[in-house]
């Protein structure tokens, strides 16, 4: 039977397309600020999420 565990490469691949898009979303001019916040709220949480995968998984 085959594991069904996220390989390290996959979640590592995940954080860095996160952290690029909170990047892109920082810099992004918003005419409305709120907007800009619930997108980066957003991405946050998904990182956190990833994060606490990676953490189940040990990887650091």
């Amino acid at each position: 039977m085959e594991s069904i565990k996220i390989p390290k490469r996959i979640i590592k691949k995940q954080l860095k397309n996160v952290n690029k898009a909170i990047i892109e979303i920082a810099e992004m001019k918003f005419v409305n600020i709120e907007e800009k916040e619930e997108k980066l709220d957003a991405l946050v949480f998904l990182k956190n999420q990833i994060l606490r995968k990676a953490e189940k998984l040990e990887i650091k």
